[in-house]
């Protein structure tokens, strides 16, 4: 028996259960392990002249932003395990458990409340990574009535130069589209016919909470304080806060794919049909790969359970989605009258491209950038959300209800990146995982019912009150952290963006020479509307520039520039083909072309 011990404010203070200390010193063990593995991983088993240059800004991230957070949390969690807690009032659970649609519906208040305010107070508005920068770009093609907006003729040599990357490629630069499917574009154009597209995120992310509180309720229609603590959980990770002040996909493949496993729970032909259709929408994001991959062990589960006529249903069914997603922009481009070569080029076989391009592509490195990918997972979750949901290991192992595929969903995600695309570039996160945080805060609520059936009430009041504190430590300490991260790194890119939005001249050439992700500066309207229009200077040849020249006024937004405002310099990313961009340089010299833009001395305190 426990011995409780009495605080100086004559609080009753009890160890946590016993599995709960196991659980929480063992992720505090193996978060340790794995900062030290990070840190030594690049350095020892890849020679630096074989290390690849997007390593960095996975390193950056794990050393300036989650190594030493994550080192307070395995501490914490540490303490978890030896320390003795304050017993958690029952009254103060029992009064959540009265009042269930209150909880969550304060718990949806914030998290729109937070993306919301956030969008605009972290990031000013401005999308970040091209990602990001598409989403909203082909929202505004999407808006406008099309799916590809055309080139004037007039830009169609400059078309390259003019368009951010990750373009889907139409002959002749006739037209333009990001290579990204639409659904989550379509979301975006849609709530922006009717207020700010940026609240689209916080909506979804909202969504998010009520809809794993219902799954939850499904799974567990006694187990009110599990589901409680799922959405609790979603509702309190940084990840899916942070995530959802930007345009990423990524906050609406947490949401559909919660919609589509409360509707499968339903188990019969109302349900079932509209999980399909709800797949269609979740496959057609942004990339084809990922609801797949949550999708694919509910599937193997009825196959295996006998239920096989059903198996089939889904697997038809998901076979038609895929052949349609694979085959969308070749049937865009027929349907807006592209050249027979255009679409023919962007169809099937563009896909296989790009699926062969990235397996051959793998590289061993892979492995030392998902183990800081994972690391920066957790550091950006609820603390407590590992160990409880490492407390479902006997659920998962004995098939208990779903924990069995939604962790072999964790799995095969992790699998295929690791695969595929082990480098996410940014990400508040790690955001290849972020469809599957429900599963992670589901499988802690399998956790949670686990260590209930097991403990005393005062073991569960202790374990109240680690949840309590994690929570509390989530928001208050956890949030305004990476929240403050994230606006650090996106600010000289905002400052850069809105300065260049605003400069006088016709044109805007970026040169990337030397700085980190200058290139992202190149944002311009789908139909090339505004002034300036921005150019990247490494896509331009000497006969465009010639004529550039001659009919425009020409500003330049160089090395200078960048770091008046901030950007990190960044001599090894840009040295490869830095040649070509001063030979260039040297042209629009000889033509006496371009000035460099200016940079006022308060350009640092715009924001």
């Amino acid at each position: 028996m426990v011995t409780p011990a009495q605080s100086q404010f004559g609080l009753v203070r009890y160890r946590v259960p016993r599995d709960l200390r196991l659980a929480s010193i063992a992720c505090a063990l193996a978060i340790a392990a794995g900062i030290a593995g990070a840190f030594g991983f690049t350095t020892i088993f890849i020679p630096s002249a074989g290390r690849p240059s997007f390593v960095w800004l996975t390193t950056f991230f794990f050393r300036v932003q989650d190594a030493p957070w994550l080192l307070w949390i395995a501490l914490m969690l540490l303490g978890f395990g030896i320390l003795r807690l304050p017993a958690t009032p029952r009254y103060a659970a029992l009064a959540m458990l009265r009042n269930p649609r209150v909880a969550i519906a304060i718990l949806t208040a914030l998290v729109i409340v937070c993306g919301i305010i956030g969008t605009h107070v972290i990031f000013h508005g401005i999308p970040l990574a091209r990602d990001e920068i598409l989403a909203e770009f082909d929202a505004i093609i999407l808006r406008s009535g099309m799916g590809i907006a055309p080139v004037a003729s007039e830009w169609r040599p400059l078309a390259s130069a003019l368009a951010p990357t990750f373009m889907l490629p139409i002959a002749g630069g006739a037209g333009y589209v990001s290579a990204y499917l639409p659904v989550n574009a379509g979301f975006r154009a849609l709530v922006g016919l009717v207020t700010d597209s940026a609240w689209t995120s916080p909506l979804l992310a909202a969504l998010a909470v009520v809809t794993i509180f219902g799954v939850a309720r499904r799974l567990w229609p006694t187990r009110l304080d599990a589901a409680l603590i799922s959405a609790l959980l979603v509702a309190t990770s940084s990840q899916v806060l942070i995530t959802s002040m930007t345009s990423y996909a990524m906050t609406a493949h947490l949401a559909l794919n919660l919609i589509w496993l409360w509707l499968f729970l339903r188990n019969d032909k109302i349900g079932h049909g509209a999980a399909i259709a709800v797949g269609f929408l979740a496959s057609g994001l942004h990339q084809l790969i990922f609801h797949p991959l949550f999708v694919a062990p509910f599937i193997v589960r009825l196959w295996a359970s006998g239920r096989r006529p059903l198996a089939l249903t889904y697997i038809v069914s998901y076979a038609i989605i895929c052949l349609f997603w694979i085959s969308y922009w070749q049937i865009m481009l027929e349907w807006q009258g592209f050249s027979r070569q255009a679409s023919s080029d962007a169809g099937p076989v563009y896909f296989i491209a790009r699926a062969a391009f990235l397996f051959t592509s793998f590289h061993w490195t892979g492995l030392g950038l998902m183990l800081k990918n994972v690391l920066r997972f957790v550091d950006w979750q609820n603390p407590i959300a590992l160990p409880f949901a490492l407390l479902a290991y006997r659920p998962v192992r004995n098939g208990d209800g779903i924990a069995r595929e939604l962790s072999t969903g964790l799995a095969l995600t992790l699998a295929a990146m690791f695969i595929l695309l082990p480098y996410q570039g940014h990400g508040w996160g790690y955001r290849y995982l972020h469809g599957l945080i429900g599963s992670l805060s589901l499988l802690a609520g399998y956790g949670w019912i686990a260590l209930s059936e097991r403990a005393t009430r005062n073991d569960m009041a202790t374990a109240r009150a680690m949840l309590a504190i994690g929570s509390a430590v989530a928001w208050l300490v956890l949030l305004p952290a990476h929240a403050k991260q994230a606006h650090d790194f996106v600010m000289p890119y905002a400052r850069a963006a809105d300065a260049i939005e605003h400069t006088a001249t016709d044109l805007v050439v970026i040169d990337k020479s030397g700085l980190l992700f200058a290139e992202d500066l190149v944002r311009n309207d789908p139909f090339l509307r505004h002034r300036p229009k921005v150019l990247d200077l490494t896509l331009l040849d000497e006969a465009n520039l010639a004529d550039l020249c001659a009919r425009y006024s020409i500003s330049m937004f160089g090395r200078r520039q960048g770091l008046a405002f901030g950007i990190s310099p960044n001599d090894e990313q840009t040295k490869f083909d830095d040649d070509v961009r001063a030979k260039k340089k040297a042209v629009m010299a000889r033509l006496s072309c371009g000035v460099d833009m200016a940079v006022s001395a308060n350009e640092d305190t715009r924001f």
